[in-house]
């Protein structure tokens, strides 16, 4: 039978991080969001039109991929912590059997 030795203050640390970064990651993209929702057209030609069009259809499919890398980031992190939980109460339980 293996042992699996695992830190769980270490893995409550790495879900603290996840979620920090995922924060920061999602407050960027919010504070980012305006300006490539849209952009000012090079010209007032029909190219020009298009080529803001095309930028104005990449940015929210790019805002709508990182939104929800964002929302999978946040999630990892729950799981982290729950995790960290969940080994931090086993840990505690197999203490407590090793003491009868």
């Amino acid at each position: 039978m293996a042992m699996l030795f695992v830190d769980a203050p270490l893995v409550a640390a790495q879900g603290a991080t996840e979620a920090a970064g995922a924060a920061v990651t999602g407050a960027t993209l919010a504070g980012s969001a305006p300006a490539m929702a849209v952009p000012v057209p090079m010209g007032g030609e029909e190219v020009s039109a298009m080529f803001a069009e095309a930028i104005t259809a990449h940015a929210a499919q790019y805002l709508a991929a990182t939104g929800i890398g964002v929302t999978q980031r946040g999630l990892f992190a729950a799981t982290a912590g729950a995790s960290s939980a969940a080994y931090a109460a086993m840990d505690t339980a197999a203490a407590a059997q090793l003491a009868l």
